[in-house]
């Protein structure tokens, strides 16, 4: 079993895409883009079909290859099975430590339980009208047709936001693999990075108030209850 020992995952991104719309393409990313970094990015389905030439263009700049999934008998949808193949041969040789599985359809619940009993990280992205089955047999499921409040700018959610990216860096610079690192650390890292880094700016007091309040991170607490580091969650 792979283990992930590194702040982000290596995530390997399989869409049905007779399953999901080329639309959400930048929805896809920004929800990986919060666990990780797409090592393997691939779209299944039958490409002579006119009505998958959408994905192409959004293919392309996105870096994904396209897999052929050819139909031989009418009313036989082979995208999954070629999907499930490839998943099995990318779990095999250990290329990834997490998985994200864009698909609506249930039959994709056996995959995700047998990649999450080998120990990996499942993410799952699909519309509201995609199975339970599917839905929790997933670490973590994003459905594609959520409503969100949409965050003013100058608020500090606005902030923490737009900045994610180097909070999750700072940490990974900080922690040099290991999964749990000191707040002055953290600290010196984001000030490198951000210069005119103040926490008070996302709504914080404190450095370790900022990163309690980031999904992927919990505190470390000293016997007196002061935090003290940052660490993985899981």
């Amino acid at each position: 079993m792979k283990t992930n020992t590194n702040s982000r995952y290596a995530v390997a991104v399989l869409i049905d895409g007779d399953n999901a719309s080329f639309e959400k393409m930048e929805d896809i990313m920004g929800f990986v883009s919060r666990y990780g970094d797409a090592i393997v990015r691939r779209i299944y389905g039958d490409w002579t079909k006119k009505a998958l030439s959408a994905w192409k263009e959004t293919a392309r700049e996105h870096g994904f290859r396209l897999v052929q999934a050819s139909s031989h008998a009418p009313g036989k949808n082979t995208t999954d099975i070629a999907l499930v193949i490839d998943a099995m041969d990318i779990l095999r040789d250990g290329r990834a430590d997490c998985f994200c599985l864009v698909a609506s359809d249930g039959d994709y619940s056996l995959l995700a339980q047998r990649i999450r009993e080998a120990g990996l990280k499942v993410l799952g992205y699909g519309e509201g009208k995609t199975p339970v089955s599917l839905v929790r047999s997933c670490s973590v499921f994003l459905y594609a047709d959520r409503k969100e409040n949409k965050i003013s700018d100058n608020t500090p959610e606005f902030f923490i936001r737009r900045d994610m990216e180097y909070f999750d860096k700072a940490f990974e610079q900080a922690a040099d693999g290991k999964r749990e690192v000191s707040l002055s650390l953290i600290g010196g890292a984001l000030k490198k990075m951000m210069p005119k880094f103040k926490v008070r700016r996302y709504g914080c007091k404190t450095l370790g108030k900022l990163y309690e309040r980031l999904d992927r991170y919990e505190l470390v607490m000293t016997e007196k209850g002061v935090a003290s580091a940052v660490r993985l969650k899981g």
